[in-house]
């Protein structure tokens, strides 16, 4: 993967580093001072600088990181809603990954079932219990929100059958078990 200007790979995570380089790279370009810049963007020099040097442990409100792209110019776009392609696309990466091997390999129709149902499907425990345990925080959510939207279950009603099926699996890791 190739870098942008800034630093970050398109697609991936913005970090505070990321959007230091991005700043600095712009206010270069735009011939400003630091001090300059922290006057439009409302914050001091110093923490302009933090930021700008990737200081991860820098303190700025989005309000602040906001007006100092703003300032620059920089445009951030968001999406106008819930991008299910995208979830689909990152779900069955997560599945692929996390969702055990061999026979007991989980599927993505098995892992919406177990959700919007709140039952193991047959010969899915092992499969689902690795997808339980080892999914990132960021791929369950993407799996509970694929699963509400099949289902027509609430979100909250779909959270509450993945911690029963955690539960019911003794998954170890995950907002199912009592240690986290």
């Amino acid at each position: 993967m190739t870098s942008s200007p800034g630093g970050a790979v398109p697609g991936d995570p913005l970090s505070v580093a990321d959007a230091g380089r991005l700043i600095r790279a712009y206010r270069k370009a735009s011939g400003l001072s630091q001090k300059d810049l922290a006057r439009m963007g409302g914050v001091s020099r110093a923490t302009l600088n933090y930021l700008e040097s990737g200081r991860e442990e820098v303190e700025v409100g989005a309000g602040k990181l906001f007006a100092l792209m703003a300032a620059l110019g920089i445009t951030l776009t968001l999406p106008t809603g819930v991008e299910r392609p995208a979830d689909e696309a990152i779900l069955e990466s997560a599945v692929k990954q996390h969702g055990g091997r061999g026979k007991a390999r989980l599927t993505v129709p098995l892992l919406l079932e177990a959700l919007a149902s709140g039952a193991v499907p047959p010969g899915a425990d092992a499969g689902l219990k690795s997808f339980l345990d080892s999914a990132p925080a960021p791929e369950v959510i993407v799996a509970v929100r694929t699963a509400s939207a099949r289902s027509g279950n609430p979100p909250k009603e779909v959270w509450g059958k993945a911690r029963a099926l955690g539960k019911a699996l003794h998954c170890e890791k995950g907002p199912w078990h009592p240690g986290t």
